[in-house]
C-alpha cells in the first residue's frame, strides 16, 4: 500500500514532540502514520477553521496540520489536550508555524 501522504514537521512541532513523554510520540507517530496511508479515511480529522487547518486526535493528544501541494501535510502543532475544544491561540501558533515553514521551503 503506497502513502497517500507525506507528512512533515514544522521545528516548533518537532520541538513539542520533543517534550512529551515515549508513550505520547509513539502514539503521534502512529496515528500519523496511519493517516499517511489511508488519508482522510482514518477518521482521525476534523476540519478547525476555513483557512485549512484541520485538527489529528491521538488520545490526549493534538496535531494542528494543513494540507500543502498535492500529497503533503504540514505539521505545524503538537499539544496535549485541555479542553474540549480546540483553543484560539493554539489554532494562531499552528497557522503561523506553518506559514514560516512553507516561506522558508520555498525559499531553500
Amino acid at each position: 500500500m503506497s502513502k497517500q501522504f507525506i507528512a512533515k514537521y514544522t521545528p516548533e512541532a518537532e520541538q513539542e514532540l520533543r517534550n512529551l513523554d515515549k508513550q505520547d510520540i509513539k502514539r503521534v507517530f502512529r496515528t500519523v502514520a496511519i493517516f499517511e496511508q489511508l488519508g482522510k479515511e482514518s477518521g482521525f480529522t476534523r476540519p478547525l477553521n476555513k483557512q485549512g487547518l484541520f485538527e489529528m486526535k491521538c488520545d490526549k493528544i493534538r496535531i494542528y496540520f494543513m494540507y500543502h501541494q498535492n500529497n503533503i501535510i504540514i505539521i505545524g502543532l503538537v499539544v496535549l489536550k485541555k479542553t474540549q475544544k480546540a483553543p484560539e491561540r493554539y489554532k494562531i501558533q499552528a497557522m503561523t508555524n506553518i506559514e514560516k515553514y512553507i516561506r522558508s521551503d520555498i525559499n531553500e
